[in-house]
């Protein structure tokens, strides 16, 4: 594949259809105005690539990873409000650091995955005693932190430093699996480390931020992982998955994607029964901490509570439930009593 090509292209579309988001601002208070209030009718296609992203600036890796934390596992729509929130309350990591769990743990209703908010406020001390308020600039060092993967730490280092690492999200994987593959991202030869190799030797040189930004965005919004946008798609021209399907007499690959699922059969013995969420210990570890987040509570009320209201009626569950609250460091337990801090 031509590189060059490839970054032309993607770029060129990301100036039309790319969206500007509060976190992807400079520390510029207009500009964060500008994306706060309209986060999804703003394009970038009033700003050139120059002025919206350069490296000669380092966004507040703070803002980074407040917002990767936040968008891991969660939709866009409701990270958004949150992440606004949340800094107004603590705009920096030392605020964080020295504000409580439980302060924390109630902006974070809404959000799921609990432990992520505490791993937020463990890295903040973190910084504050081992770092002095600085964060690491290394891939090493950041992975030392609580709650930072590789996937994390290279988009700190993408997004807040600069630097031009590639950032394997669901979507990069997704939209490189097929581009340079014709697979989708769960098939072994996307599993590779000589896939991530391939990742990183497409970033162009001095753009690191701006391209996994843009690949970001095309992953959400055009190579989707169900129905992607293949007619209409810019990349089309330089798909292998596209190639592939008009050899076995399709248009385009989403019409042999959506056949091969129709074709795709289980066997009832092999099939799996999904669990109804509301039946899960996940489902019963978030209500009891929202009702937590209303303040502490008696163990036997909160059982009580459960029970009425969530049908959670085995006694030896809810008591594995809460200890395992307690080795994640979400609640505390002072005699009878429960709590967030």
């Amino acid at each position: 594949m031509d590189l060059s090509q490839f970054h032309t292209v993607l770029f060129d579309w990301f100036k039309s259809n790319g969206r500007v988001l509060p976190w992807r601002e400079k520390d510029n208070p207009k500009a964060q105005q500008k994306a706060n209030s309209k986060p999804y009718g703003l394009t970038l296609r009033d700003h050139s690539l120059a002025t919206y992203f350069t490296n000669a600036w380092h966004r507040d890796p703070y803002r980074v990873v407040i917002s990767e934390l936040m968008l891991q596992q969660t939709q866009v729509d409701r990270v958004l409000p949150k992440f606004k929130s949340f800094l107004k309350k603590w705009p920096t990591v030392n605020d964080l650091a020295r504000a409580k769990l439980s302060e924390i743990m109630i902006e974070w209703q809404g959000l799921g995955y609990n432990r992520r908010a505490r791993f937020l406020h463990e890295m903040a001390k973190i910084v504050m005693k081992d770092h002095k308020g600085v964060f690491p600039t290394t891939e090493q060092e950041l992975l030392t932190l609580p709650g930072i993967g590789l996937y994390t730490a290279r988009a700190m280092l993408a997004f807040a430093y600069g630097k031009d690492v590639g950032v394997v999200d669901t979507n990069i994987q997704r939209i490189f699996a097929r581009l340079m593959l014709g697979c989708e991202p769960n098939d072994k030869h996307a599993q590779t480390k000589e896939f991530v190799v391939m990742i990183d030797s497409a970033v162009p040189k001095g753009k690191g931020d701006p391209w996994n930004q843009a690949l970001m965005d095309f992953g959400a919004l055009v190579c989707t992982g169900r129905s992607p946008k293949c007619e209409t798609c810019v990349l089309q021209h330089m798909c292998k998955a596209n190639f592939d399907a008009k050899k076995v007499g399709k248009a385009f690959y989403v019409e042999l994607l959506l056949h091969q699922r129709k074709e795709k059969t289980f066997s009832t013995n092999s099939a799996k029964v999904k669990q109804p969420f509301h039946t899960t210990n996940r489902y019963f570890r978030g209500r009891i901490v929202d009702k937590l987040r209303e303040g502490s509570t008696h163990m036997q009320l909160l059982r009580d509570y459960l029970t009425k209201n969530h049908s959670l009626t085995d006694k030896v569950r809810f008591g594995n439930i809460i200890e395992q609250l307690m080795k994640d460091k979400l609640i505390t337990i002072r005699g009878s009593i429960v709590s967030l801090d």
